[in-house]
């Protein structure tokens, strides 16, 4: 129904375990660690536990494709069996031969598994068995996996068993009668849900794998994701699924708060009672963190009085909290509007977590009271690189990095030198290094029109005249950009996703849909296409080789803006 509309072509947020759109977390990749260890020469009793929907059985699957064809898996997927049923089940898994209608007690059914282990070791394989859903074991047979572990030979095991379930698996686990069976198990992992940070990769991951734009949900509605889902995959997608299918029905192009939080309130069970009043904090600090960071560019808004709302609205939470419940811990629900919710989903772009350098801002802005909009004087004072990250949305970190090595998520910073035409081309906003009376400065250009500009520097926003901002500035520039297409080179010779981001910006710039008129693009880069951005490079004043490195996807990301990213736009008169 969507998939068309987003340009995906896979649904990103299928909640069946497909291992192909496996995603490993710090945890996730540490629990598959623990199964390959269970499967290995030295594997033994292996038990992983994590809360429904963390995405075990994804796990599994993604261990079963594993490339290992020294060992022979046997799955269990029904574990609510009596004894005998649960060796058979094993039995047919591996394929050992039994006959059902003289092998009917359960002594003949382990014999039978206990010499198909046996030729199986004889001929270097290793047999592992996977249980899921381990918490539903009965005792009964709970003590015969236990009786299972003693196939062995005097140095090796002929049976390693993993065991996957909920956590009421490790109480089951933890019963006295159960000592036996417990101490066997040589290694346990707990699978947690995923961070803030990972559910933002999580989401951008498999709308990669599904062919889509990696930035159609606005970081805003990701932090929010968050803690909605509680970092439950399943969680998250159900709830993706649902704001996507909202996105194509209001025909939104991106994914904001409104349309997100609308989608947890109809897909989670008791989402409004239970989570109110955790999700109030983080997303008011958020929206706390974004309004100090507006007063750095916005013109008209105060620090101090931004400073003196956010200390208020901290003490409200504070006051909240020490009473042990919220003032309204089952608020009103208000009906959104579409007009409500194209405001809410208009956040600027970016990720919050720089893999640069970070230290936290505190309350240390490079900034003063002094935010009002004047006309005449260049600002004085420097501006940096965190104020140019603001306008992508970035906000609360401090960035210790020069910009070449600048790294932001998929956020990029090219230094050049040119003209305006050439900024006005890149159409995104830019610190200028200008000189004056001797001394270098930066000042943050926010737009620009034939008469003028828009700077942000220390002491404030002014409006200044083109003509003077010209005769100081040195030609110097430091912008940031967006790697859409995920490489910062395409060149002859590519083949990928990369090639294919190419050729559609390319028909965009001529107002073309390829999708429409050809169905997938090409993802292989060839003569023709070469034409093609040599046209568009030879237009924009840039050497014709052929090769979209930084400043071809700049100008090719400026022709057409991407939804939320921000724009060198001239100023309102």
């Amino acid at each position: 129904m969507y998939l068309r509309y987003y340009g995906f072509n896979d649904f990103p947020f299928s909640v069946t375990p497909d291992p192909a759109f496996l995603y490993l977390s710090g945890s996730h990749r540490e629990a598959l660690g623990h199964l390959l260890y269970g499967t290995g020469e030295h594997g033994g009793f292996v038990a992983l536990i994590g809360e429904v929907g963390t995405g075990k059985t994804t796990l599994i699957r993604a261990l079963v494709d594993n490339d290992t064809p020294e060992v022979d898996i046997a799955l269990c997927w029904n574990p609510h069996l009596e004894v005998r049923e649960f060796v058979a089940t094993i039995c047919d898994e591996l394929g050992a031969a039994y006959d059902p209608a003289t092998d009917t007690s359960l002594k003949d059914m382990v014999d039978r598994l206990n010499r198909h282990l046996l030729a199986s070791h004889a001929d270097n394989r290793r047999t592992v068995l996977i249980i899921d859903e381990a918490q539903n074991l009965s005792s009964g047979v709970l003590e015969q996996l236990r009786l299972l572990t003693n196939l062995e030979t005097h140095k090796h095991k002929l049976l390693r068993i993993i065991l996957v379930g909920q956590p009421e698996l490790a109480d089951l686990l933890g019963r006295h009668d159960l000592r036996q069976l417990a101490q066997r198990i040589t290694a346990r992992f707990w699978l947690k849900p995923l961070d803030r940070t990972e559910t933002r990769a999580y989401v951008q991951h498999r709308l990669k794998l599904a062919g889509g734009s990696q930035h159609l949900f606005s970081p805003l509605s990701l932090t929010y994701l968050k803690y909605a889902t509680g970092g439950i995959p399943r969680l998250i997608n159900m709830v993706c699924e649902r704001a996507l299918m909202g996105g194509y029905a209001h025909a939104r192009s991106r994914i904001g708060l409104g349309m997100l939080r609308r989608a947890a309130i109809e897909t989670l069970p008791g989402w409004r009672r239970t989570r109110w009043a955790r999700l109030a904090v983080p997303v008011v600090a958020v929206l706390a963190l974004a309004a100090v960071g507006a007063v750095l560019w916005v013109p008209g808004i105060e620090l101090s009085r931004a400073a003196e709302w956010i200390q208020q609205s901290s003490g409200a939470r504070t006051q909240s909290d020490s009473s042990g419940a919220p003032a309204d811990s089952t608020p009103k629900e208000t009906p959104v509007s579409a007009a409500d919710d194209t405001a809410s989903t208009e956040e600027a772009a970016g990720t919050p977590v720089a893999e640069a350098e970070v230290v936290s801002d505190g309350d240390g802005q490079a900034t003063s009271d002094k935010s009002q909009a004047i006309e005449g004087d260049i600002p004085a004072g420097n501006a940096d690189i965190n104020q140019l990250l603001r306008l992508w949305g970035v906000f609360g970190s401090q960035v210790r990095t020069s910009c070449p090595a600048l790294r932001v998520g998929d956020l990029r910073c090219l230094a050049e030198r040119g003209s305006f035409s050439v900024l006005e081309r890149f159409n995104r906003p830019a610190l200028l290094t200008i000189e004056r009376e001797g001394a270098r400065q930066k000042v943050l250009l926010s737009s620009l029109n034939d008469d003028s500009a828009t700077l942000v520097g220390a002491d404030g926003t002014r409006r200044v005249a083109r003509g003077e901002l010209a005769r100081l500035w040195t030609g110097e520039f430091e912008v940031i950009w967006r790697s859409d297409s995920g490489v910062s080179l395409i060149q002859p010779g590519a083949v990928g996703d990369a090639v294919v981001w190419l050729r559609r910006r390319l028909a965009k710039v001529r107002g073309r849909n390829l999708d429409k008129e050809l169905g997938p693009p090409s993802p292989i880069y060839d003569d023709r296409l070469a034409g093609e951005l040599r046209a568009f490079q030879r237009a924009s004043g840039l050497d014709a080789d052929g090769m979209a490195g930084p400043r071809t996807q700049m100008m090719l990301n400026g022709a057409v803006p991407s939804p939320g990213s921000p724009a060198l736009e001239p100023v309102e008169e």
